[in-house]
């Protein structure tokens, strides 16, 4: 069975209310609330961002400096910038636009050969198998051919609907699932090889890849000494340490109500990562399609809206947003538990669902 080990939560204990509309995406980190009888906390002095677009999504690395002064700001600079190169460097190996990438040849080496692969993608696949089993294969690496036939345009933005091609038949959705089972996935740790066994299968990094990336930026980071930043790639967040004077403060967009956010957390040494169906998705005759595939019935879960998981990597975090996004409500909470996740999910009706630790103020 997999388990993640349990978050140092220390400062996530409490979910504040946020009373105005703020413009946000899937996550962001918000400023300070500031108190009645002092000024608002100071924020983290000398912060080095570096900002950009990797994986399909926006990236975002936020280094605050070991002290005060121009040598210790561009050390702090280059650790961002470290960051962010280093996440250009992972999708180069996990893309499936470069026939040459890990993930490329291990789809067309299917049924036919193994395929010698990079530590970090052996690491990351071993993580998506763990996270496979555990969830009965809810989370399978090895959609991809179920994912060809769900193609949505380019979202033009949050909550905003983008195109289907079109609906696929329950006749199409059944013959890609044949080709969808993550017990055909072989790895061999000693040789550095991983094997699809069966023909026509592929795999696709998509629902753990970033934050499979956020993790290795975070060890980078740590490895350098540095123990307050934030890293963000698409839904996938990692705060470490205080932003200057207070907490990382992080918010929890509302599923339907582009703008608006459910409430805000403090966030220290963890993760914090978001699926919803609001980021890509169709309404075809009322209907909404969406991106998170059920893998047992091939269509998109229709249990939830969001879910957002707190753990201690964001690998692990994707692994568990996804599973309790299919699974939805009390099971998806009891699924968080088991594997010492704390949580909010708001399931399709839009009630909201939150682990006994969490409570969400409207």
């Amino acid at each position: 069975m997999w388990h993640v080990a349990p978050a140092h939560l220390s400062c996530v204990a409490e979910i504040l209310a946020v009373s105005r509309l703020l413009p946000l995406m899937m996550l962001l980190l918000l400023p300070a609330v500031a108190r009645a009888e002092a000024p608002p906390l100071a924020g983290c002095p000398g912060v080095q961002v570096r900002t950009g677009a990797a994986m399909g999504s926006k990236v975002v690395v936020r280094v605050c400096p070991k002290a005060l002064g121009g040598d210790a700001e561009k050390a702090a600079l280059a650790a961002a910038e470290q960051g962010f190169a280093e996440v250009g460097r992972l999708e180069g190996l996990w893309t499936t636009w470069s026939p040459d990438s890990d993930v490329s040849r291990i789809s067309a080496a299917a049924g036919r050969t193994a395929i010698q692969v990079s530590q970090e993608t052996l690491d990351v696949l071993q993580v998506a198998l763990s996270g496979s089993e555990a969830s009965a294969g809810l989370f399978d690496v090895t959609f991809a051919p179920l994912g060809e036939v769900w193609r949505f345009d380019t979202p033009p933005g949050s909550h905003e609907p983008t195109k289907l091609a079109r609906v696929p038949t329950v006749a199409e959705v059944k013959d890609r699932l044949n080709r969808v089972g993550w017990q055909h996935l072989h790895l061999d740790v000693k040789q550095h090889t991983a094997f699809l066994d069966k023909p026509a299968m592929a795999i696709h990094l998509g629902g753990i890849g970033k934050g499979a990336a956020v993790d290795r930026v975070v060890a980078l980071l740590r490895a350098q000494g540095f123990a307050n930043f934030a890293v963000q790639a698409g839904g996938d967040l990692y705060c470490a340490g205080q932003n200057g004077a207070r907490p990382w403060r992080v918010g929890i967009a509302h599923p339907r109500v582009k703008g608006e956010i459910l409430g805000s957390l403090d966030v220290h040494d963890a993760a914090f990562s978001t699926s919803g169906d609001y980021e890509r998705f169709a309404i075809i005759d009322g209907h909404r399609y969406h991106h998170i595939l059920d893998t047992r019935s091939g269509f998109p879960a229709d249990a939830s809206q969001s879910v957002t998981a707190l753990v201690e990597t964001a690998t692990a975090a994707e692994v568990l947003t996804k599973t309790a996004f299919i699974l939805g409500g009390q099971a998806g909470l009891d699924f968080l538990q088991k594997q010492h996740a704390r949580g909010v999910i708001v399931d399709a009706q839009g009630k909201v669902w939150t682990s006994s630790e969490l409570s969400v103020v409207p």
